[in-house]
């Protein structure tokens, strides 16, 4: 029995000792330390979510305007540019398909641009149409671009003395939003 005890015991201090040794690397304390931040200052107050990770999603957004605002007079208005919403491009919360209620939040631009139109049946219905061909129908759901408003949306759009403005639009108004 002693021998049993002797025996676990040495080969528990020679494990201690062979593990005892090893460092620890932490690979991402690395990249934190080299990785630059892509946000503007405003947005720099805003904390990220907590996803495990320490390296800031980057946000490309090319030159050239984001889409353009189809009204239902005919007017189209180019969407020069994304107002944010804090740190969305675009918020919606209702009903996905008929089925129960889903929240879309888009930080990047990458995710905005995947869709190729947002048609509007009514204040709360619409349907997004995305390059891949794929379609989501949201029923009584509330679409939010550029503020928090239930009435406008807001974006900005180049003028004709090629001024960038910003510019709200009712959302009665918009026939479609085509992205590019």
């Amino acid at each position: 029995m002693r021998t049993i005890y002797i025996v676990l015991t040495l080969t528990l201090i020679l494990t201690l000792a062979a593990c005892g040794g090893k460092e620890v690397e932490e690979p991402m304390a690395e990249t934190a330390a080299v990785a630059e931040p892509t946000a503007p200052a405003e947005e720099a107050a805003v904390p990220a979510p907590d996803n495990g990770s320490t390296n800031p999603i980057s946000d490309i957004v090319p030159a050239g305007p984001a889409g353009s605002v189809q009204l239902k007079d005919g007017t189209i208005l180019e969407l020069t540019k994304f107002n944010k919403i804090g740190k969305y491009y675009i918020y919606i919360s209702g009903n996905l398909n008929g089925r129960s209620s889903t929240v879309i939040s888009l930080t990047r631009f990458q995710d905005v641009a995947r869709w190729k139109t947002i048609m509007f049946k009514g204040k709360e219905n619409f349907l997004i149409l995305s390059k891949q061909g794929k379609e989501l129908a949201f029923l009584n759901s509330y679409l939010y671009i550029g503020n928090d408003s239930g009435d406008t949306y807001s974006f900005y759009t180049t003028t004709r003395d090629l001024k960038v403005k910003l510019v709200e639009v009712k959302k009665d108004d918009v026939a479609s939003i085509n992205i590019n």
